[in-house]
Formats: structure tokens, sequence, C-alpha cells
């Protein structure tokens, strides 16, 4: 993703705890022929880090205009089958509390220069199918996108997209013991980075999208999800059934099943558009 934005003339700024950071930027950038991308050792577990990366890129760039909060680790084992909470707490702070540290300090930022700017999140189709292995993970991603959600009413000035990958062939899902056990990654397969690279371009660079999660999975088109919206509905249909008589209830019912209905019927496949920057 970082080689791709650089194509498109951006200049990134790579944050990983990994030393290993370096000589990526120094492979992209001998790649472009160009010095395209800078980088900076974080561990963004912890918060003062998150802060450090992101006035590193306005030190060495001026300002920002893109968070692509990618960061991320699965558990090795079951929530129940550890003996602490060490890896639990590893994975809250990194899954969703850096992203939303993050996105917190470049809003703040966005409005106090007047800059358009966009926040894009890393989840997966993890947050929303249950996987009784992986509490703890998918809790952190469904948790991301129900986050991007309550931040749509940031546009058009900001948006806050995400993405939900069915899993792809990186180290993360490579290397998980849990992950490669589950039936279904051992039936259909893993799913290449470059859908999952194209459809984030995509998020960062489609203004009409702002508080949506792309459903990324194979063999088919990124799709907005309208889960919440449908949980949403019901949820406001089960408040007022317990505050008003049965036939406002009966006729809230109606109209939420009708809305979610139209909802559904707008919302189809969002088509990849060549070139979005």
């Amino acid at each position: 993703l970082s080689e791709r934005l650089a194509e498109y003339n951006a200049q990134v700024l790579l944050v990983d705890i990994n030393p290993s950071v370096e000589q990526v930027s120094q492979e992209i950038n001998t790649h472009l022929s160009r010095d395209a991308t800078s980088w900076i050792v974080c561990d963004l577990c912890n918060l003062q880090d998150i802060q450090k990366y992101l006035d590193h890129a306005i030190h060495i760039y001026g300002h920002y205009d893109i968070i692509v909060n990618n960061a991320g680790i699965a558990n090795e084992q079951s929530l129940f089958s550890q003996p602490d909470s060490t890896e639990l707490d590893r994975i809250l702070a990194l899954n969703l509390r850096a992203p939303m540290e993050a996105t917190r300090i470049a809003v703040q930022y966005f409005k106090a220069t007047g800059r358009k700017g966009t926040v894009l999140n890393t989840a997966s189709v993890g947050g929303l199918l249950p996987i009784s292995i992986m509490e703890s993970y998918g809790t952190t991603k469904a948790g991301l996108i129900f986050f991007t959600a309550t931040c749509k009413s940031l546009a058009p000035l900001i948006r806050v997209n995400a993405v939900a990958p069915y899993f792809a062939d990186t180290p993360l899902v490579a290397n998980n013991r849990l992950v490669q056990s589950y039936p279904l990654v051992r039936q259909v397969g893993l799913m290449l980075p470059e859908k999952v690279i194209k459809a984030m371009v995509k998020a960062i660079g489609d203004e009409s999208l702002a508080g949506d999660t792309l459903m990324v999975a194979m063999g088919a088109k990124p799709e907005r999800l309208t889960f919440y919206d449908s949980i949403s509905l019901h949820v406001t249909s089960y408040i007022v059934s317990g505050t008003v008589n049965r036939y406002a209830t009966a006729l809230s019912s109606y109209f939420a099943r009708a809305l979610d209905s139209i909802l559904g019927y707008i919302r189809k496949p969002v088509p990849h558009r060549q070139n979005q920057r």
C-alpha cells in the first residue's frame, strides 16, 4: 500500500515497530528512483509514540492529509487458554485503542488547520463473523467498524473509512496457527493482498465514502456494509417498544424493515475505479 500511494505521488511516512521498516522505505525509494517515503520506528501500544509519528510527519512534510491505521496483531491462542491478560492487553491496545487515538489526534489537527483529511482503518471480516478461537481479535475489529461508523458526521471535511478484508495472504495470517486452523480458511484459502490494497486506495480516494466500511471478499467487488444500518434500526424499534404502546411498536418495526430494504437496494456493491488517488 505504501508503494502504491507513493506511485500516486504521495509522500509516505512508514511507521512500524520493526527496524526493518528502514529497509522497506529504501526499497520503495529505489524502485521509484526518488525519495518518496520516510520511516520511523514506533510502538503504537504506547500512546506517546502515536503523537510522536504524527508530529514527525509534520516535521518532515509540513502537514499530513491521510492516516492509515493498518498496524494490528492477532491472538496466538484462544482467550480462555491464556494464562493472564498480557496478550489481551496488547491486542486491545494495538488493534482498537491505537487507531482511535490516532484518529482523535488527526481529527483535531484537521479541524485546527482547516485541511481536508482522510483516516482509513483496517478492520477484518473477523469483526463480522464471530470466531470462537479468535475472541479478542474479532472484538477489536468489530469495535473498529463501529467506531468508523460513528465518525460519519465529520464529513465532508474529514472522512473516516474502513476496510474489512477476508483473510489475506500476509505474515499475520500465514504465521498464525489459529487462523490457519479455521475451517473457512482451510476450505477457501487466502486472498491476495493486492485485492485489499485496491479497496484501500478506493476508500482513500472516493469522496462519497464517509463512515463506511468496505467489505473485501474473494471473487467479489468491495461492498459497503449495511450491517450496522440494520442493527441500528432494530435497536431503535426495541427501544421504542419499551416506551410506547404496541401499535406504535408495530408501526416502528414496519418502517424499520421498509427503510432497511431501501438501504439494501441503494447500497449495492461499490465498483472499483481505476487510478483513484
